[in-house]
C-alpha cells in the first residue's frame, strides 16, 4: 500500500464514524464538514466487536400429522444468522406445554444449520427421510431429548421459541386461533389446501429467500408458503419427504454448460429405437422412473440385459388412473423374474397406520445407463407411444425424448432418483410380489393384447438428431422447483418479448388452477399466465393442445382453454394463438416448451403437464437445453402437426 493510502484510511474511518453518529443523533453531516477537533483530554476506546449474531426461527412446522397418534409431528429450527447458537435452556411453548433444552445440552446450531425436533425419532425418520436433532416425547440415540412433551393444536394455535431467559425469539401463529402472541403481527399463517392439497399431512414453511436460499422472517403471515395472495412465491404445498430445503436436495434446478452429445427423439415414429438402443448398451446398470410400463418388446430386451449381469431398478407408480394393467403386470414379471428390482410408489405392507405416498404421483419418465448416458421423456413405454418399427406409416401418441451423456444431467437425475429410491427408509416403495393382486403378476390365463393402429397418412420424423457440443442445461423437478418464478421455464416466459416466440405443445394445459367451479382471476394458472403476459410485451406465442383425449364439456378442458387464450387475443390485438388437434391419430401426449429468447433457442422436454397437481403434488422431471439444431427440429415437428389442428 502506497503511503498516501496509509496516510488516507484514519481519515476515511473518521469519517464513517461522524456519519454512523450523525444518523445515530439525527445531525445533518455534509461531505464537506470537517471532524471537529478533540479536546485534548478525550479518551478514545478502541472499537470492541463481539461475535456475529445468530438468528434462529421456527422455519416449518409438522403439526396435522397424516399417522395414526401423530409420533412424527416435528418443528424445524434454523438458524439464518452469522454466529453459532448453543441452544441450552432454550424452549418450545405450544399453547400451555413448554419443552426445553436441558441446561447441559451441548446442542449447538451453526449458521445456515438447520434441526428438527420431533416427538419420536424413528417415526419422523421414516416419514421425512432425515434425522432429527432432538424429540419431545420418546429418547432416542444421537436426539436431545426436551425435558417435557408437546402437542401441537391441529386446527390453530402458537408455537414459540424462546432463548435460555425466557424470551420470545421467534413465533408461528397459525390456522384457526384468535391470538395475538408476542413476536407476531396480523391474522394467522394459513395452509394451502385448494385442488387436492390437503391440510392433513402438510408441512407449514416459510418461503426462502429466492437468493441466499434462507428463510424470510417478518414475524408475518406472509413469510409462510401458503400465502394466498402472493401469485409468485405463495400458495406452495410441502409434504413429509419432499427435497427442496437447499441448493443440495432441489431448491434450485440443477444447471450449467457443458460439452456432450445432445439428441432428440420424436414420437410415435422414431422413439422406440433409439430407446432400446440405449438401454441395451448398458453394461453395468439401468435405473429407471416411469409412470408405467406396457411395452413388452422393452421388457424383453431388459430381461436380455440382466442375464448379461447388469443391475436393473425399475420404479413405478403404484395407482395410475385406471389401475395397473395385466399388460403391465405380465412386462413387470418378466423383468423381476429375470432378477430385476422392481418398486411401486405405493404402500409397503409394514407402513404405519395412515402414511401417505409422498408424491400424488411418480409421473417422471426418466432413465439412467451405466451412471452415464440419460434420457428424459415425455411418453410412457407402450406400444401406442413407442410402436415398433415397420414399412407403413405409424400413428399413435405424439411425444418426444432427449438423450444425452452431459455429466451434470447424470450427476442431478442420479441424485434424484437416489432420494427417491430408498426402500430402507420410505414406507411407500412396495417390492413386486407376484402373488400380490394388485403389485404382482397377471392372471394365468393372461394373453398380451394386439397393439392398437393408429392410421396416418405420413410419419416424417422417425430419424433422431443429434448434435455435439457445449449446450446450456437446467434439470427441473416437480414439486421441488418447478414453480419457482426466477428459474426453469418461468424465468424464460419472463424474459421474452417482442421478437421472441414461446411454443406449447402440451397434452393439456389448464385454463386455471384451484377448485375446478374456480376461474383465472381467483386462481390463475401462472405458466399460462406468463406466456400471456409474453404476448403482451410482444412476444409470438402459440400452443397446440391435445383433442384426442379432451372432453370439450369440461370446465377445464382444453377447449376451455383455448377459447380463454383466444378471447384475450383477439380483444387485445396480441400476437397469441390457440389450437387443438390430434396429428398422430392416437393424441398429443407431449409436455414441449420452446423458448426463443434473442439468439437462444431453449428446447424444454419432460412429464411435466399444464395442472396444479403436477407442479406442487406429482414427481416431474423436465429436461432444458439451449440448443438451436435440437430447437429447430422441434419447431418442425410443431409447423408440421400445427398446420393439421383447428
Amino acid at each position: 500500500m502506497s503511503p498516501i493510502r496509509r496516510a488516507s484510511w484514519p481519515g476515511l474511518m473518521r469519517l464513517c464514524l461522524i456519519v454512523m453518529f450523525a444518523a445515530l443523533s439525527g445531525r445533518v453531516v455534509t461531505a464537506q464538514e470537517s471532524p471537529p477537533t478533540p479536546a485534548p483530554d478525550a479518551l478514545f476506546l478502541p472499537l470492541v466487536q463481539g461475535p456475529p449474531p445468530s438468528q434462529v426461527v421456527i422455519a416449518a412446522a409438522y403439526i396435522d400429522s397424516a399417522l395414526s397418534y401423530e409420533p412424527d409431528e416435528a418443528i424445524l429450527l434454523w438458524n439464518m444468522g452469522a454466529g453459532a447458537q448453543a441452544l441450552a435452556g432454550w424452549s418450545l411453548t405450544d399453547g400451555t406445554r413448554r419443552a426445553a433444552f436441558p441446561l447441559t445440552s451441548t446442542v449447538e446450531l451453526a449458521p445456515g444449520a438447520r434441526l428438527w425436533c420431533t416427538a419420536n425419532a424413528d417415526s419422523f425418520y421414516r416419514s421425512f427421510g432425515e434425522p432429527a436433532g432432538c424429540t419431545w416425547r420418546t429418547a432416542s440415540p444421537g436426539a436431545q431429548l426436551l425435558d417435557a412433551a408437546l402437542s401441537l393444536v391441529n386446527t390453530g394455535g402458537a408455537i414459540t421459541l424462546a432463548d435460555a431467559a425466557g424470551a420470545a425469539v421467534d413465533t408461528l401463529l397459525y390456522g384457526n386461533t384468535t391470538r395475538q402472541p408476542t413476536g407476531w403481527h396480523g391474522a394467522p399463517a394459513t395452509l394451502y389446501t385448494r385442488g387436492l392439497a390437503t391440510t392433513s399431512g402438510q408441512v407449514w414453511q416459510r418461503k426462502l429467500d429466492p437468493f441466499t436460499g434462507l428463510p424470510i422472517d417478518s414475524d408475518t403471515a406472509q413469510d409462510w408458503a401458503g400465502d394466498l395472495a402472493d401469485l409468485a412465491w405463495g400458495r406452495r404445498v410441502r409434504q413429509p419427504g419432499w427435497g427442496g430445503w437447499t441448493r443440495t436436495d432441489g431448491l434450485w434446478p440443477a444447471t450449467g454448460v457443458e460439452a456432450a452429445t445432445w439428441a432428440v427423439a420424436i414420437g410415435p415414429e422414431g422413439l422406440y429405437t433409439p430407446l432400446a438402443e440405449t438401454l441395451n448398451q448398458a453394461t453395468q446398470s439401468i435405473d429407471l422412473s416411469l409412470y408405467t410400463f406396457e411395452h413388452p418388446a422393452l421388457a424383453q430386451l431388459l430381461v436380455d440385459v440382466l442375464r448379461r449381469g447388469v443391475r436393473v431398478r425399475l420404479l413405478l407408480d403404484g395407482a395410475p388412473p385406471g389401475g395397473i394393467t395385466n399388460t403391465q403386470k405380465w412386462c413387470v414379471t418378466q423383468i423381476a423374474n429375470a432378477g430385476g428390482e422392481v418398486r411401486y410408489l405405493a404402500l409397503a405392507d409394514d407402513a404405519p397406520a395412515g402414511y401417505k405416498r409422498r408424491y400424488r404421483f411418480t409421473h417422471a419418465k426418466y432413465g439412467i445407463v451405466d451412471a452415464q448416458h440419460v434420457f428424459v421423456g415425455t411418453e410412457n413405454p407402450t406400444l401406442d407411444a413407442m410402436p415398433l418399427p415397420g414399412e407403413q406409416p405409424v400413428g399413435g401418441r405424439r411425444g418426444f425424448y432427449l438423450f444425452t451423456d452431459a455429466p451434470g444431467v447424470s450427476a442431478a437425475l442420479r441424485d434424484l432418483f437416489a432420494r427417491d429410491w430408498r426402500p430402507a427408509v420410505f414406507a411407500d416403495l412396495h417390492p413386486y410380489d407376484a402373488a400380490d393382486p394388485k403389485y404382482g403378476a397377471p392372471p394365468a390365463d393372461f394373453v398380451l393384447p394386439e397393439p392398437q393402429r393408429y392410421e396416418v397418412a405420413a410419419s416424417p420424423f422417425a430419424e433422431v438428431v443429434r448434435v455435439a457440443g457445449e449446450a446450456e442445461y437446467a434439470v427441473i423437478s416437480a414439486p421441488e422447483n418447478a414453480l419457482r418464478p426466477d428459474a426453469g421455464m418461468q424465468a424464460l416466459f419472463a424474459a421474452a418479448g417482442a421478437g421472441d416466440e414461446i411454443t406449447l405443445m402440451q397434452m393439456y394445459e389448464d385454463k386455471y388452477w384451484g377448485e375446478s367451479a374456480s376461474n383465472p382471476i381467483a386462481d390463475p394458472n401462472p405458466r399460462l399466465e406468463a406466456v400471456i403476459a409474453a404476448a403482451r410485451r410482444g412476444a409470438r406465442v402459440r400452443l397446440l393442445l391435445d383433442s384426442y383425449f379432451d372432453d370439450p364439456e369440461e370446465l377445464r378442458s382444453n377447449q376451455a382453454t383455448v377459447d380463454y387464450v383466444r378471447a384475450i387475443a383477439a380483444a387485445e390485438g396480441l400476437n397469441l394463438e390457440a389450437r387443438t388437434g390430434n396429428p398422430t391419430a392416437g393424441g398429443i401426449h407431449a409436455k414441449l416448451v420452446l423458448v426463443r429468447v434473442g439468439e437462444r433457442y431453449w428446447v424444454a422436454v419432460g412429464s411435466l403437464n399444464g395442472g396444479e397437481t403436477s407442479h406442487k403434488l406429482n414427481r416431474e422431471v423436465v429436461l432444458m437445453v439451449a440448443q438451436r439444431t435440437l430447437y429447430e427440429r422441434l419447431y418442425s415437428v410443431v409447423e408440421h402437426d400445427w398446420a393439421l389442428a383447428e
